[in-house]
C-alpha cells in the first residue's frame, strides 16, 4: 500500500490516524482498536475492530 493511502486511514469507530504493527492497524484513540489486515487489505469496519487493552 502506497505511503499515501496509509497516512490518509482513520479508524472508523473514533476517527483517529491509524498507525500499522504488523499485521493490523492501531488507532491512536484511548482506548485503542486494532484492524487485521487480510492478504494486503486493511479491514476496517467497526464489527471487526478488537479493543487493545492497555498494559
Amino acid at each position: 500500500m502506497t505511503d499515501w493511502i496509509e497516512n490518509a486511514l482513520r479508524c472508523p469507530k473514533t476517527g483517529t490516524e491509524l498507525t500499522r504493527e504488523g499485521e493490523f492497524y492501531v488507532s491512536a484513540s484511548s482506548p485503542a482498536w486494532r484492524y487485521r489486515i487480510d492478504n494486503g487489505v486493511p479491514i476496517l469496519l467497526p464489527t471487526e475492530a478488537e479493543q487493545v487493552n492497555p498494559s
